[in-house]
């Protein structure tokens, strides 16, 4: 009898090892469960703040839209202002023919027209500007003629310094810095612009 008692409280003690082993086992199912269910719910939680912002993005998507069309067309028109070129030189020789014959049609002679040096890390800017300092003779009359001309030509051109002198009788001795804009082409803007 003895042996069956034995035999009996081990099979109890088993059955409660095993009941242990089961409830552990279940314990941990429903930790792993748990947390599966918060990973789920912080994707979820990610994912819905990504698409408010997604939201908030697209919905300004037409005033940006507008906003960039409105940029590229102010491009278009400032570059439609500025001498354009493959070298920096040959926009130079541009813009000293461009002035020279302003100067010519207003009536005012030119003594001197020449560009003022530039460093060479200007050069290779596709955007920049070119200092050209004239002196000039002519009347008060002949010079509200060129600055007018100057102002309505297709041209950007900004005075940077003048200085006024009386010279002879009515004529005046006028020292002009002009800069103007300019934008280096490439050859392949070149080809596109001809077709």
């Amino acid at each position: 009898m003895n042996q069956l008692n034995q035999i009996l409280a081990r099979l109890r003690s088993r059955q409660a090892l095993i009941a242990l082993a089961v409830v552990l086992l279940l314990l941990n199912i429903g930790r792993l469960a748990i947390n599966k269910y918060f990973e789920y719910y912080k994707d979820i939680e990610s994912k819905q703040a990504l698409l408010s912002q997604y939201q908030i993005s697209t919905r300004n998507i037409a005033t940006v839209r507008s906003r960039l069309q409105q940029i590229k067309d102010q491009e278009k028109k400032i570059d439609s202002l500025m001498f354009t070129g493959n070298s920096r030189r040959e926009i130079t020789s541009a813009m000293q023919i461009k002035i020279q014959e302003l100067l010519s049609s207003s009536g005012l002679s030119p003594e001197s027209l020449r560009p003022s040096s530039q460093s060479a890390k200007d050069e290779d800017n596709q955007y920049s500007d070119i200092v050209v300092k004239t002196r000039l003779t002519g009347n008060f009359e002949n010079f509200i003629q060129f600055l007018k001309k100057l102002y309505t030509l297709d041209y950007l051109f900004k005075i940077e310094n003048f200085t006024i002198q009386p010279f002879k009788n009515s004529e005046l001795k006028i020292f002009l810095e002009l800069k103007g804009f300019y934008r280096l082409t490439t050859g392949s803007e070149k080809n596109n612009s001809d077709t």
